[in-house]
């Protein structure tokens, strides 16, 4: 009965020191003014022209749900450009996979 009893008392103390701990990580949040404001009005969606027939490469609303994505993530989004992704010749895509092949950790990285 003893073990018992101190196994809710331990159980009990560590809810209450997460409690506290979360209250202390809250109060320093919000003096920092970290938090983002409820009820943020998003910006109006600025209109995206549409490019020609065989002029760009992504249809243009396409690109009108990227500008809402990066919209809805971002503060004030701005896109500047957007392009096709070039493949590069081999050598660079090789050094490109060495680099970031050496960010793996473990043993099979080796």
């Amino acid at each position: 009965m003893d073990v018992l009893i101190q196994t809710f008392t331990v159980a009990f103390i560590a809810m209450i020191v997460s409690l506290v701990v979360a209250v202390v990580i809250k109060v320093i949040d919000a003096l920092l003014g970290r938090e983002r404001p409820a009820a943020a009005t998003p910006a109006p969606a600025a209109e995206v022209p549409a490019a020609a027939p065989g002029e760009g490469f992504l249809p243009a609303h396409h690109v009108a749900a990227i500008a809402a994505a990066v919209s809805a993530v971002f503060d004030e989004p701005q896109i500047v450009h957007i392009e096709p992704a070039h493949q590069g010749s081999g050598w660079t895509s090789e050094a490109r996979a060495a680099h970031r092949g050496s960010h793996n950790a473990g043993p099979s990285a080796r």
